[in-house]
Formats: C-alpha cells, sequence, structure tokens
C-alpha cells in the first residue's frame, strides 16, 4: 500500500512524458497550432483554445465550446490580463486561462477546461511552450525578421526612382501599382510589438517598422476593412494611394493624419486635392471658430452680410469667375463686382490674391458653408 502513490506518481510522469513527446513530434512534423489544440484533447480529454496578446482567439479543438470564445477574450480584453505565472478562472465555465512566452515576452493565452489528471497538469508548461514557438514561427516573431522589413521599409522610402522602387519591391514580393503609408500610434511599446507583428499577417506587408509606440508601414490595397475586422483601437492615419516612386509623400502624409486622429478618435484618411479638409480636421475645433470669426465677421455683420458670403463663396467654387457667379445667384455680373469689391473693403484684403482667397475659403470652410470645392 504504501508503494502505491509513488507507482501512481510515476505512472502520471510516464504518461506526460508520452505526451510531451507527441506534442513535440506534431510541431517537429510541422502540424500546425490547430493540430496541436487537436493532438492535446485527443491525449487529455481538455478542450483547449488559444488566444494572441491582444486577447482574440487564434484556434480552438473541436472540443471547446465556440460561443465561449467571446467570453474569454472580453476578459482578457476587458480585465487585467494574466502575467507570466498567473492564472485568470472563467469560472462560469470551469476554464483556465494562463499566458505562453517567448524570451519573457507574453506571446499569447491558453485556455483549458482542466480534466483534473496529473498527466495533463505535467504536461501543461510543455503545451505552452510549444505553443509559443509555434506562435512565433506563424507571426513571424524573431528580431531578425522584424529589423529586415524595418530596413527594406526604409530603403523604398529613400528611393525617388519608379524603376529602383518597384525593383525592391518584387524582391520583398510587392507589386503594386499604387502604395498608401499606414501610421498608427500604439497604446504601450509592447502593443506597438504586438501590432508589428499580427500587421504582417493581417495586411499582408513585409514593409512595417516601429519606433517606440509609432508603428508605420506601406501596402498596396486599402487597409481600412482589413483593420477594421481585425479590430483596431487605436489613433489611425493613413495616406493617398500615390505611385511607388512617392512613397516617402504617402507616408509623410500618414503622418499628418495621424495627428488628427489622436484628436478626433476616429481613423482619418489623408485626401490629395483636399487638403483643406485635412486642415479643417486637423486644427483644433476652438482656433477654426475664432479664426472664422477674425476673418468674416466684417462680412457678417455689414449690411447685406448673408448675401455677400453667399457670392464669395459661390464665387470661389466658379473658379473666380464673375459671369458663372451672377448666373448662379440670378443677379447682373456688376451686382457680383460690387459685391466683391465690398468684402475687399470690409476685408481690408486684396481678394484677386490667392493668399487672401485661401484665407477666405478655409474660413467659410470653418464656418460649416459646404458645397462643390473649387479648383
Amino acid at each position: 500500500m504504501g508503494s502505491q502513490p509513488t507507482s501512481e506518481a510515476y505512472q502520471a510522469l510516464v504518461r506526460s512524458l508520452e505526451l510531451q513527446v507527441t506534442l513535440t513530434s506534431i510541431v517537429a512534423r510541422g502540424g500546425g497550432v490547430e493540430r496541436l489544440l487537436t493532438g492535446w484533447q485527443e491525449h487529455t480529454g481538455e478542450p483547449i483554445a488559444v488566444f494572441h496578446r491582444l486577447g482574440r482567439p487564434v484556434g480552438r479543438s473541436g472540443g471547446f465550446p465556440s460561443e465561449v470564445l467571446d467570453t474569454v477574450a472580453g476578459q482578457l480584453e476587458s480585465t487585467a490580463a494574466p502575467r507570466i505565472g498567473e492564472v485568470m478562472h472563467v469560472i462560469e465555465h470551469g476554464i483556465e486561462v494562463t499566458p505562453f512566452a517567448g524570451n519573457d515576452v507574453v506571446r499569447g493565452f491558453v485556455a483549458r477546461i482542466p480534466s483534473g489528471t496529473e498527466a495533463a497538469e505535467l504536461a501543461a508548461p510543455t503545451m505552452r511552450s510549444l505553443l509559443a514557438l509555434e506562435y512565433e514561427r506563424h507571426w513571424y516573431l524573431d528580431d531578425p525578421a522584424r529589423r529586415a522589413r524595418a530596413t527594406q521599409l526604409n530603403r523604398v522610402l529613400s528611393l525617388g526612382d519608379d524603376a529602383a522602387v518597384r525593383a525592391r519591391l518584387r524582391g520583398v514580393g510587392m507589386d503594386p501599382a499604387e502604395l498608401r503609408g499606414v501610421a498608427i500610434e500604439a497604446r504601450t511599446t509592447t502593443h506597438a510589438e504586438v501590432l508589428v507583428d499580427d500587421l504582417v499577417v493581417v495586411l499582408g506587408t513585409p514593409l512595417i517598422r516601429q519606433r517606440e509606440r509609432l508603428v508605420e508601414c506601406l501596402v498596396g490595397a486599402d487597409p481600412r476593412r482589413r483593420l477594421s475586422e481585425y479590430g483596431l483601437n487605436a489613433p489611425l492615419g493613413i495616406g493617398a494611394a500615390v505611385a511607388p516612386r512617392h512613397a516617402a509623400r504617402t507616408m509623410q502624409q500618414a503622418g499628418l493624419a495621424l495627428e488628427t486622429s489622436r484628436r478626433v478618435g476616429s481613423p482619418i484618411e489623408y485626401v490629395d486635392g483636399a487638403s483643406h479638409e485635412f486642415l479643417i480636421r486637423a486644427a483644433p475645433v476652438e482656433y477654426l471658430e475664432s479664426f472664422a470669426d477674425a476673418t468674416l465677421t466684417p462680412i457678417e455683420t455689414a449690411r447685406g452680410g448673408e448675401a455677400l458670403l453667399q457670392t464669395l463663396h459661390l464665387w470661389l467654387i466658379e473658379r473666380r469667375s464673375v459671369d458663372a457667379t451672377a448666373d448662379r445667384l440670378g443677379v447682373h455680373r456688376h451686382t457680383v463686382r460690387n459685391r466683391l469689391q465690398r468684402i475687399a473693403q470690409l476685408t481690408g484684403h486684396d481678394i484677386e490674391a490667392i493668399d487672401a482667397q485661401t484665407e477666405l475659403w478655409l474660413a467659410l470652410k470653418a464656418r460649416g458653408i459646404r458645397g462643390a470645392d473649387p479648383s
């Protein structure tokens, strides 16, 4: 009788070692995460699922309830996720959630419905180590690859010759007709690392870099849908679609758009040819109100101010054509000229000057007056 506990412990250890060998063989043969999870359930009877560092599911065994995935993901996102060595319990479903790590950095989380067997408990650390290995392999989480991608991006940004840029892009497996810059401000540097690793796959780009909390990349297709499906919740700026030789320009635009996104709390896309709209969105509301007041109040408070503003707006829309403006208003062209002269007197500007026209147009936009843009 005295030797029975020892014998049971020994048998549990043997079963655990056999399980570890089986799981390691799955990884060695390139079975992938799904096969690894299935193998775990087959040999332990424990349903299991894997979540990456942002708390979203990336795989599960057949026995793990699909409807529970959102519950676990919600707890990982809304509560303090467990750190290395900690366990989070989803009590209502009998689930244990533990992190798995590589190089002391949390790579993701594994959720198990424990069977209570000693063999499974003994093998659990090996399972987490194998998941960390598979996660890094799948998502290209290695420093040399990160540095290589950043170097490739920097080289593309430094080139201005179309042939040279296209040759560089083909060298990394890209051949887009146009490029767009993407700039994202992560919550933390760890979050930035996650984004770099994930966006390589999500956006299909090998041209990406991280600078502290800033993540920048070049993509060949509109990234908004994929980023929305990914669930990105961070300030986001997107540059205009440009020919590959203008890669540096679209990246700069993405950076400008990011500044606005940070302020307004939503993704911002920089649109070529509509810089006035971008400037309006970029400026603080208080500044816009003060700017519009300073520019337009002399016109608004004058007798017939509403007609003066309407005339000014249409004149700018109609490419400074007095005749076209008169037709739009249904008045004589001399009336339009008189009103423009009156606006010049009230503002003290030569409204034929491009600087004055730009200031007046931006003020009208800031005031909320909308219409077809002037060319």
